[in-house]
């Protein structure tokens, strides 16, 4: 019985313990600190085509988009995770920056 019982206990610490998935690890960051902020490609209600993020008019970063997938998970489902113009920083309050003019 008291076998069964340490065996139950086992079993439940056990389950407890939680998982890791690839890819998905939490982050910190410290107050002011750069928090990059990525786009991915556009889709439809309409139809199935992803559209990419850029070629629609929003501002581009000035260097270009740069690829920015964290792992191949990201690559084989087919998203085109890309680099942004945007700055953020943590905890840091920021109002109505200009980002670019788009004519």
């Amino acid at each position: 019985m008291l076998s069964l019982s340490l065996l139950s206990l086992a079993l439940l610490c056990q389950s407890a313990l939680g998982f890791y998935v690839p890819g998905v690890a939490p982050q910190t960051f410290k107050k002011g600190e750069d928090v990059p902020l990525k786009v991915n490609a556009l889709t439809s209600t309409r139809t199935q085509i992803p559209r990419d993020y850029y070629r629609l008019p929003f501002c581009a970063p000035d260097e270009g988009p740069k690829m920015a997938s964290e792992n191949l998970g990201e690559f084989l489902t087919g998203n085109k995770i890309q680099s942004s113009p945007f700055k953020l920083n943590m905890l840091t309050e920021t109002y109505c920056t200009k980002l670019c003019q788009i004519t």
